[in-house]
């Protein structure tokens, strides 16, 4: 398939067994799920927990992901039953002596999956003032990327629907972009994601023009249900022309759910994103 866009589908963004095509390779061999999204001619594929899987499995991926010629997509700097825990919003030694080992593991992780974007979540803490812990945050951001940097990483802030996520750190999308600012490193930057922004920001198109310039990758799905485009109140095509025009050349992750788990379901997803895409090009 010819797309004017770089797609990417994922081996599980809510957990590492829940392939956006599930249904449609029929397996849970992730390296099937690597050759399917090559056949559809998609230009990367995410894993975000990949830096919880076993490093042989790693070795597996990644092998799959050159041998088809696959960019990978952003990587959850820590497990899944991490993301919660308040360590970016805490300043201190100890803090890095926490957060150093698991950077140094999800940046081996990306390297082998040939993913650049590390995905920096962190919790909030519920009796510290919120300016403090943003201080923090900005003083640890600065460690880390230079840490990141060197490793020829980017470390992606992403801010998390309090709906999907609650007593997050960065909630909307304003809050993400003024840490970017703060630390002023080339190696901090933005994801730019329709649904959990939607959700708690709302306007799309205008804070995609207020945070451009912080941006590094770009994910998608429709609100309400975190679902495939088209089953809910986001106008993709103008979504996607606003990115187009800015000169995007990066990823777009197609990180959403579907609203039948079926092979059907599948194709009718594929085919109206052939068809929102097919748009970017009149």
């Amino acid at each position: 398939m010819h797309w004017t866009s770089r797609y990417a589908s994922h081996l599980g963004y809510r957990s590492p067994d829940s392939p956006l095509f599930r249904e449609s390779v029929g397996s849970l061999d992730l390296t099937d799920h690597i050759r399917f999204a090559a056949e559809l001619g998609l230009a990367g594929v995410q894993d975000a927990w990949v830096a919880s899987r076993p490093p042989e499995e790693q070795r597996a991926l990644g092998q799959a992901m050159a041998k088809h010629g696959l960019e990978g997509g952003c990587v959850v700097y820590t497990a899944r039953d991490k993301i919660r825990a308040p360590l970016w919003a805490t300043s201190g030694v100890d803090v890095r002596a926490r957060l150093a080992p698991e950077l140094t593991t999800a940046i081996e992780a990306a390297r082998h999956f040939q993913a650049r974007c590390l995905v920096v979540l962190s919790g909030a803490l519920p009796n510290i003032p919120q300016a403090l812990q943003f201080a923090a945050l900005i003083e640890n951001l600065r460690w880390a990327a230079d840490i990141a940097g060197k490793a020829g990483m980017t470390l992606c802030l992403e801010s998390i629907s309090a709906k999907s996520v609650p007593n997050m750190l960065l909630h909307h999308i304003g809050e993400a972009y003024a840490a970017a600012k703060a630390v002023n490193h080339p190696a901090v930057k933005l994801i730019f994601d329709t649904s959990h922004i939607q959700i708690m920001d709302g306007d799309i198109l205008a804070n995609l023009g207020a945070v451009w310039d912080e941006v590094a990758l770009v994910q998608i799905a429709d609100n309400p249900g975190r679902l495939e485009p088209g089953t809910g109140e986001l106008n993709f095509v103008n979504i996607l022309r606003a990115v187009k025009a800015r000169g995007y050349a990066g990823l777009i992750e197609l990180e959403h759910g579907w609203s039948e788990p079926t092979r059907a379901c599948d194709q009718r997803g594929i085919e109206n994103l052939q068809r929102i895409d097919a748009q970017l090009r009149e």
